[in-house]
């Protein structure tokens, strides 16, 4: 079995097999606890988009479909490897594990301060909330513990079991809703059409996931490359 990625809607699934995913920004609040003297209610750090999947077994996947929604694609592990998929870290905002990540980020936080003011005069912003940039004005731990933040997650979510993909790039101009921004891409138009989007194709698919009472719906719906995948089914 491979990794399973859940929508809302049988339109919305389609919209992935026929255009690709879209990189939905994910705003996790743990920043404020780590850097809490920062103003990060703007734009988190890394919040460029990413993809997520779950290693559930459809039948044991309920709270990922509490959240996401009923309906799934089941990739591969060869497709997903080769697009970097990476397992999410989840963290306790108490105890020791935290505490020492707070005093790294503070660490690395005072760092790239200090050689930015060496650098530029002036640390730019967007270091704070980009590790490209970070690195830039030198400061490559922060840099690299921001690569890190962009797999972590609050242990309240644990439950989904996410491995995910991040965008490789820093797309700033994310100002819509989760659908707005899916109907950017599907099919894409305005910004969509520059926007670098990961594509499936009927070899990378293992089969899809919904509730019994949809499956003949879901069948109808799919593309004839599809129509021969496995449908594996859940009682609501």
């Amino acid at each position: 079995m491979g990794f399973t990625h859940y929508t809302s809607k049988i339109e919305t699934l389609k919209k992935i097999l026929n255009n690709g995913f879209a990189w939905i920004p994910n705003k996790r609040g743990l920043i404020a606890n780590l850097l809490p003297f920062h103003d990060f209610k703007e734009r988190e750090p890394q919040q460029f988009g990413m993809i997520s999947f779950t290693d559930l077994l459809p039948e044991g996947a309920h709270g990922p479909r509490s959240t996401f929604g009923n309906y799934g694609i089941v990739i591969s592990q060869e497709w997903t490897s080769s697009n970097n998929i990476q397992k999410v870290i989840y963290i306790d905002s108490n105890g020791p594990i935290f505490e020492a990540l707070r005093w790294l980020f503070k660490y690395a936080y005072d760092d790239l301060v200090e050689r930015s003011l060496n650098r530029e005069g002036e640390v730019s912003q967007m270091a704070f909330t980009n590790k490209a940039r970070a690195a830039v004005a030198g400061g490559i731990l922060y840099a690299k513990l921001l690569e890190l933040y962009e797999y972590v997650e609050p242990i309240e979510h644990s439950y989904q079991q996410e491995w995910r993909i991040v965008h490789p790039m820093p797309l700033y101009g994310y100002k819509e809703t989760k659908q707005e921004i899916i109907n950017n891409v599907s099919p894409p138009k305005g910004w969509g059409k520059f926007v670098h989007v990961i594509t499936l194709t009927p070899n990378d698919v293992i089969g899809f996931v919904c509730p019994a009472k949809d499956k003949e719906k879901l069948q109808r719906a799919l593309n004839h490359r599809y129509s021969e995948k496995h449908i594996y089914t859940f009682e609501v």
